[in-house]
C-alpha cells in the first residue's frame, strides 16, 4: 500500500483541484480512506491488491462495491471460467460496503489503476450510497455526482481504457422498494454517460426480475447479492464488450446495451411535461453537459457546508443564475446580512427545477424564504401546462421546505412590446399562478412594470430583452424583495 507524505497528499489534493476534482464536502464525491483507520479490513485487501498493480497490473479491471467483491465466492466459478486466464485475467478491485467516495480515494490516494495500461475497465457502484443514509443525507443527486466523479477519474488514470458502465443492480423484493427506487433514478441518469464509443452501458438488470419487476431469491438470496446464476448472467453480458476491447479493433464494437424490461414509472397522460422531472444530462453524451453537473455538484457543496440552514434560497432558471453573474454586486450585498443559496441555472425548465428539488437541492437544510421565479424557457408548453408545472414546484417546496415562506414571482416580460409572442404567453401564466399565492405561505411579488419604458420596451434595462443588467438586479429586483426578506428573516 502507498504511504503519502502530508505534503504529496496536499500536493495531490492541489492538483486534483487543477483537473476540477471536487473538494471535500458532499460525502460521495468526497474522497474517503476507511475513516483513517490503518486496522481497516479494506486497507488490508487494498495492499493485496497493489501488490498485482506494480507487478503490472491487469488488461481487465473490475471496480465495485460488495456485489463485485462476491466474484471471489458467489461468483468463483464464472470468473475462473470467464476472466482467470490469458489477456481476459481481470484484477478484482470490488471492496465490500464501498461507496464512491471509498472508490475515489482507492483510485485517487491508493493508486489503483497507476503504472498500467489497462483495455477494459467495468464498473457498477451506488447501491451503498442510497442504502446506508436517509434519503435526506444522500439523494440521487450526490450518488449520480459520485459515480460521474469516479468516471472522470477512471479516464484521467486510463485513458485508453473502454469503460463498461453497469448499473446499479435491483435490491428488495418489489420495484416499489424504497432504495431501489433511489438507485432507478440514479441508473436512468448514468446510462447517459456511456457514448458508445469508450464508454458503454451495458444493462442486463431485467434478466435478474421477473416480469413483473420482482426479485426472487432463486438469483438473489439475500435480495442484494446475486447468487452463481447471477454472476452468469453478468459475465455473459459483459464477455462481448470485454472481448472487443482486447481485440484491438479486431472484434466489432458492441452496441450500448439497455434492459428490455425498465421498470414502469408513473405516468398519467393527462398531465404535461412540464410536471415530470427531468435533468438537463444529455443520452449518450458524458461530458456535453459538465456545465449543468458541475453547478449542481457546486450546489450540494454550498449545502453540505451550510450547517443545515439558509435564510434565503434562489430557485430558477437564468435570470436566477444571472444574481451569480451581472446581479453579483447585489448578491454580494445581500450577502453581507443574509446566508443565500442560489440555485437558478441557465436554460432550466419547470421540469428541471422539480427534479433537482426533488433529488437533492431541496434536502439537507432548512430556509427560512424561498423566492421562486420560472417559466420563461417552457417557450413551447400551452400557459396552462407551465402553471401546472409551477404549482407542482410550489408543492414540492412546501413538501421538502415546510417551515419556509415562498416569494412566487411572475415571469419577467420579455421582447419590445406588449405584443411580443413571448410575452403574451407569459403573462397570461402569471395571471393562473398568480392563484396560487395565499398571502401567507406563498406572497406574490410582482415588479414586472419597472422593467418597462414609456413604450412597454424592456432593453433599457434588459440588454437582450430577457435578462437583467447590473442595474436591473441592484435598482429594481433588489429594492422590491428586500422589503419581503427583512420580514421573512427578521433581519
Amino acid at each position: 500500500m502507498r504511504v503519502l507524505a502530508s505534503g504529496a497528499i496536499l500536493l495531490l489534493s492541489s492538483v486534483a483541484s487543477a483537473l476540477g476534482a471536487a473538494p471535500v464536502g458532499v460525502r460521495a464525491i468526497s474522497h474517503d480512506g476507511y475513516g483513517g483507520n490503518a486496522d481497516a479490513w479494506q486497507l488490508k485487501r487494498h495492499a493485496e491488491k497493489m501488490n498485482v498493480v506494480t507487478n503490472g497490473g491487469a488488461k481487465v479491471v473490475f471496480i465495485g462495491d460488495s456485489i463485485t467483491h462476491f466474484w471471489e465466492t458467489n461468483g468463483k466459478a464464472q470468473w475462473a471460467r470467464f476472466f482467470s486466464e490469458g489477456d481476459r485475467k481481470a484484477l478484482n478491485l470490488g471492496f465490500s460496503a464501498d461507496r464512491t467516495e471509498h472508490v475515489l480515494w482507492r483510485l485517487n490516494e491508493g493508486g489503483e489503476l497507476d503504472g498500467y495500461e489497462a483495455k477494459c475497465v467495468v464498473l457498477m457502484i451506488g447501491t451503498n450510497n442510497a442504502g446506508h443514509f436517509p434519503f435526506e443525507k444522500e439523494p440521487p443527486a450526490d450518488t449520480i455526482l459520485g459515480i460521474w466523479e469516479v468516471l472522470r477519474t477512471i479516464r484521467a488514470k486510463q485513458p485508453k481504457a473502454w469503460i463498461v458502465l453497469t448499473p446499479i443492480f435491483p435490491r428488495g423484493r418489489g420495484a416499489a422498494d424504497a432504495v431501489r427506487c433511489r438507485n432507478e433514478v440514479v441508473n436512468k441518469e448514468i446510462r447517459k454517460f456511456a457514448d458508445g464509443k469508450t464508454i458503454f452501458w451495458c444493462d442486463f438488470n431485467d434478466q435478474f426480475l421477473t416480469p413483473g419487476g420482482r426479485l426472487t431469491p432463486e438469483i438473489f438470496p439475500d435480495l442484494l447479492h446475486p447468487n452463481a446464476a447471477g454472476y452468469e448472467i453478468w459475465a455473459a453480458a459483459l464477455a462481448p464488450y470485454v472481448d472487443s476491447a482486447l481485440s484491438d479493433g479486431r472484434l466489432p464494437v458492441p452496441p450500448n446495451r439497455y434492459a428490455a424490461f425498465q421498470r414502469k414509472e408513473s405516468v398519467r397522460l393527462d398531465q404535461p411535461a412540464t410536471v415530470y422531472p427531468v435533468t438537463r444530462i444529455r443520452a449518450e453524451g458524458y461530458g456535453k453537459m459538465d456545465w449543468w453537473l458541475d453547478r449542481l455538484s457546486w450546489k450540494r457543496r454550498e449545502i453540505a457546508a451550510s450547517g443545515g440552514a439558509f435564510d434565503l434560497v434562489f430557485f430558477g432558471d437564468s435570470i436566477t443564475h444571472g444574481w451569480d453573474k451581472a446581479g453579483q454586486e447585489s448578491l454580494d450585498e445581500l450577502r453581507k446580512t443574509y446566508s443565500i443559496l442560489n440555485i437558478g441555472y441557465s436554460g432550466d425548465r419547470t421540469e428541471h427545477l422539480l427534479w433537482r428539488g426533488r433529488n437533492g437541492e431541496l434536502d439537507g437544510y432548512k430556509a427560512k424564504g424561498i423566492m421562486l421565479m420560472i417559466g420563461t424557457n417552457n417557450g413551447h408548453d400551452r400557459a396552462e401546462d407551465v402553471a401546472r408545472g409551477i404549482r407542482a414546484i410550489l408543492d414540492l417546496i412546501a413538501e421538502k421546505q415546510p417551515q419556509a415562506t415562498t416569494l412566487l414571482l411572475p415571469i419577467f416580460p420579455r421582447g419590445a412590446s406588449a405584443s411580443d409572442a413571448a410575452r403574451v404567453k407569459n403573462e397570461k401564466v402569471n395571471a393562473l399562478v398568480k392563484a396560487y399565492a395565499d398571502g401567507e405561505k406563498v406572497v406574490w411579488v410582482d415588479f414586472n412594470a419597472r422593467f418597462l419604458d414609456g413604450n412597454g420596451d424592456t432593453k433599457w434595462i434588459m440588454p437582450d430583452r430577457l435578462h437583467p443588467n447590473a442595474a436591473g438586479y441592484r435598482e429594481i429586483w433588489l429594492p422590491a424583495v428586500l422589503p419581503h426578506f427583512k420580514a421573512i428573516c427578521g433581519k
